[in-house]
């Protein structure tokens, strides 16, 4: 029987926490998804993280409570930033470096789509409401019994949309940052109703497969097909490139 893939996921830690701390769907989801999830702490040493990843073959860069830091992006602490976190801002940057060179297969959900599109040279939103207020209200209560907040529109032929024509499908919506710039060498492929970008990937998917959503679908993948879908295709991209290697 052929080994399931090893996809890390990155923790998170607040300043004023002592502890790691990870929302269980993360790895369920992975593990549902015919992988096998690493949980990754955040040490920001580069000996460690490449002695680590070099034995993965794909990684999720999660979300997380915390703003990523605005001077990333050349800009002031708006008023309403939330509070930010320099180790995950650190570990994420290594391993946003490990994951380039090494062209290893990577997803990024909520802060580490945002972190990725800053990594590519992108700007954010700093705060939605005040930044731009005719936005939908991105960063709506958690509700199980209605975990969906809005539709996205999806590009035709991406990462979440074979099909030939544009497509919509329902999505969480707990973030109050977003997309300002894109990065360079990203594609967006979905959007919000108040065209809000809500996904990229790589311009180049065969050289590097690498995308980000805005959305949690680790959330709602219990109970929705398309939210266990992006993870299955992840993870079946990931095989691709682990046997392109052997």
């Amino acid at each position: 029987m052929p080994s399931k893939p090893l996809i890390g996921i990155q923790v998170r830690k607040l300043a004023d926490q002592n502890e790691y701390r990870l929302n269980h769907k993360y790895p369920e989801a992975i593990y549902a998804s015919g992988a096998i999830p690493i949980m990754l702490p955040l040490i920001p040493a580069r000996d460690y993280l490449e002695a680590v990843l070099a034995k993965l073959d794909g990684i999720i860069m999660s979300g997380c409570y915390s703003d990523v830091d605005p001077k990333l992006y050349g800009e002031e602490a708006h008023p309403k930033l939330g509070p930010t976190s320099e180790v995950r801002d650190q570990f994420d940057w290594l391993l946003l470096e490990y994951a380039h060179e090494h062209k290893t297969p990577l997803m990024g959900i909520c802060r580490g789509f945002q972190t990725l599109n800053v990594f590519r040279g992108g700007k954010l939103i700093q705060d939605l409401s005040s930044q731009k207020p005719d936005s939908l209200p991105h960063d709506e209560d958690w509700n199980p019994q209605q975990p969906f907040a809005h539709d996205v529109r999806l590009a035709p032929q991406s990462v979440l949309n074979s099909t030939d024509k544009e497509t919509s499908r329902p999505v969480t919506s707990l973030h109050h940052q977003a997309v300002k710039e894109i990065g360079k060498g990203l594609v967006p492929i979905a959007w919000a109703p108040d065209g809000i970008i809500e996904a990229v990937q790589n311009e180049n998917l065969d050289a590097h497969f690498i995308f980000g959503v805005q959305w949690h679908p680790e959330r709602t993948w219990e109970v929705d097909e398309f939210s266990l879908s992006i993870f299955q295709n992840f993870a079946q991209e990931v095989v691709i490139r682990k046997n392109q290697k052997l």
